[in-house]
């Protein structure tokens, strides 16, 4: 396989390879082909990435440039990562939506819509070379907001994508945490299942070790007392997964299921709870003075952290250093339970893969339209996606769903045919204080913020707000 990284400079680049190579035959006789505008930092991940310990037996080549139209031909997979929107801009959209009573974030969110039009005009283009140059392959996308993205490619060009996200993994943390009460990761589960969209999918099914998830959840939630257990490997975090998890358990009681990923965004349109009180997600607003200093001091650490990184291209680097897991080593360790890992593994043919990950419903999901883009399990081979059985969003949460993938899948559409209206279409169907008149001032104030970087065209979306 040739299998293209844009954004290969990213630090999460050199553990999914890793995680990849552990299966040589994945990638025997084909091309790992970076692509990054910064091209010292892109040539330090691939030249990394010819000194880890898998990559000698893996049979395969790493080549880098700035070009992307160099490194189309001939792939197999197209992987996107990369941010979207300034630190700036994302932080006063983030803050406008605070002060109007919602949540903003890169994903599944008020603020999240806009920065899909900033970063969707990225996306569209790749597609659109991905036709010239490599129709028949496969696009995955790590950028926020994936489901978006997802939808656009998939509804409005030739190529094929997936919208897959780090979240994915989430369960395989919160429901050993839920049910043995320790913080700790176990992928031993089986036939899991879910559907709804991404953040915010719920687990509909599941086994662990011959036991029915729900079961050992119920087992667990039921004795007098419980409380989240401690999160020692993840303490700057521990507030706020104990808080998830507190919520988990309140959801199971409340109405029978949990979600599948407890991403912050997703959750708090099941669980607003989470971010309304002041001990919450809100954090004090910020002035553009302080958020700018903010933005120069993040620069400034980035740049050292690029040169830790670097500087590791002049080291003797022992087993013991590539050995280590990703809590201890995040940069190098290799991740093969990363989705982008399992996509590859069941795309090269050496692997039936089970994966959740945003994509066109295409009657998978029952009740829903085929182009309405959902996050639902399904496993992953050669020949494509087989959706799991009996996909159904249970009915007290089918019309929040409903909402939310309908306004990413129309988000989708309007950045693709670069429609105003559209555009307005899209934000209507957002379901949280639908079409009030603090909601509608929000969306003009969004619009004003995100002008510099988003199409002008979509300014013409107030006409229509």
């Amino acid at each position: 396989m040739n299998v293209v990284f844009v954004g290969g400079g990213s630090f999460r680049t050199l553990p999914i390879v890793r995680g990849v190579l552990l299966n040589p035959k994945v990638l025997d006789g084909g091309e790992i082909r970076l692509v990054d505008f910064n091209l010292p930092r892109v040539e330090t991940v691939g030249r990394l990435i010819m000194q880890t310990p898998e990559f000698a037996a893996a049979g395969c080549k790493v080549v880098w440039t700035d070009k992307l139209e160099e490194a189309l031909p001939g792939a197999d997979v197209v992987s996107i990562s990369f941010p979207v929107g300034s630190h700036k801009v994302n932080s006063l959209s983030d803050q406008a939506c605070a002060a109007h009573g919602l949540f903003g974030s890169d994903q599944i969110s008020a603020s999240g819509a806009f920065r899909a039009v900033t970063g969707g005009t990225i996306v569209l283009e790749i597609a659109r070379k991905m036709e010239k140059h490599c129709p028949d392959a496969w696009l995955f996308d790590y950028a926020n907001p994936v489901a978006v993205y997802s939808g656009m490619v998939n509804n409005h060009t030739k190529i094929r994508a997936l919208g897959i996200c780090a979240g994915f993994t989430n369960h395989r943390w919160d429901l050993p945490r839920l049910i043995f009460g320790r913080d700790e990761y176990c992928n031993e589960f089986e036939g899991v299942a879910a559907a709804g969209i991404n953040h915010c999918s719920i687990l509909l099914r599941g086994t662990l070790h011959g036991r029915d998830i729900y079961e050992l959840i119920d087992e667990a939630i039921g004795v007098e007392g419980w409380e989240p257990c401690r999160i020692p490997k993840f303490p700057n975090s521990e507030t706020y997964i104990r808080r998830q998890l507190g919520l988990l358990a309140e959801m199971r009681r409340r109405f029978g299921y949990v979600v599948f990923s407890t991403e912050g965004d997703g959750f708090s349109h099941i669980c607003p709870e989470l971010y309304l009180e002041p001990t919450g997600g809100w954090q004090k607003p910020l002035s553009v003075a302080a958020i700018e200093k903010r933005a120069k001091e993040q620069a400034v650490a980035r740049e050292e952290l690029d040169q830790t990184f670097h500087d590791h291209l002049h080291q003797d680097l022992p087993a013991s250093f590539w050995a280590q897991d990703r809590l201890q080593n995040p940069h190098f360790a290799a991740s093969p339970d990363d989705a982008a890992c399992v996509v590859l593994r069941g795309l090269s043919g050496q692997s039936r893969e089970w994966l959740a990950a945003s994509l066109p419903n295409n009657g998978a999901v029952k009740g829903f339209k085929d182009r309405t883009i959902l996050e639902y399990s399904f496993t992953l081979d050669q020949n494509g996606v087989h959706p799991d059985s009996d996909l159904e969003v249970p009915d007290c949460f089918q019309g929040l769903m409903s909402a939310l993938a309908t306004h990413q899948t129309l988000l989708g559409d309007a950045i693709a045919t670069r429609d105003p209206r559209l555009f307005a279409q899209a934000l209507f169907a957002y379901p949280l204080h639908q079409n009030e008149p603090e909601t509608r001032a929000l969306w003009k104030e969004l619009l004003t913020i995100h002008a510099d970087e988003m199409p002008a065209v979509f300014q013409n979306a107030r006409d229509y707000c």
